[in-house]
């Protein structure tokens, strides 16, 4: 499986990680497994289901979508919200 380096800022923590994600996984795959690595850093504000990916503006992207259909590369910076 193919994957992808991005950096992703997690404005509850006030943080910024690298990750490396799956480009064939769907986003709403990726914010759960997201929202369950940093449940930890802010309990409570990363709830299953309640999380969503967005660029570096804040729109949010569509969560049936994967990475390579959106075009994603290396380096690509995202917010979790």
């Amino acid at each position: 499986m193919d994957k992808l380096l991005v950096e992703v800022f997690f404005p509850a923590a006030g943080k910024r990680y690298e990750v490396q994600i799956p480009q064939d996984l769907r986003l709403y795959e990726i914010g759960r497994i997201l929202a369950k690595l940093f449940e930890g850093e802010e309990p409570g504000s990363y709830r299953e289901g309640d999380a969503a990916l967005c660029d570096r503006g804040g729109a949010i992207y569509n969560a049936s979508c994967t990475p390579r259909a959106l075009g994603w590369q290396n380096g690509e910076q995202l917010l979790f919200y």
